[in-house]
């Protein structure tokens, strides 16, 4: 399987417009909780969970399995996600030989 296919692959399980940050962002808000409150529940810094909300940093799917459990939603999801935005951060960042430790990854979790 290539970048492009992988990454529409991942598109495709989550969403285009998806991202662990945004989804964070969502229960966040739906929990009216504040940036500080929501941070201490995932035991990082508010700027931490800022820049994840926004797309400024991404979370590794070790990181995505940990605020899965805090916040009891599925992890399958959230590791999922932190994956499609690993894929797409490198995809736009980086390139296609920057991938290929990702691609292996991806794919094994995925049991393409």
């Amino acid at each position: 399987m290539n970048t492009k296919n992988l990454v529409s692959k991942l598109n495709e399980l989550n969403g285009v417009d998806e991202s662990l940050g945004r989804v964070l962002r969502s229960i966040r808000l739906c929990d009216a909780m504040s940036l500080k409150q929501f941070a201490e529940i995932l035991n990082i810094s508010t700027s931490y969970l800022s820049d994840l909300e926004h797309g400024r940093r991404f979370a590794s799917a070790k990181k995505a399995y940990e605020y899965a459990k805090k916040l009891q939603y599925p992890v399958e999801e959230f590791i999922r996600l932190a994956l499609q935005d690993e894929a797409n951060n490198l995809v736009n960042n980086q390139g296609e030989p920057h991938f290929k430790k990702l691609l292996v990854t991806v794919s094994g979790v995925l049991g393409l």
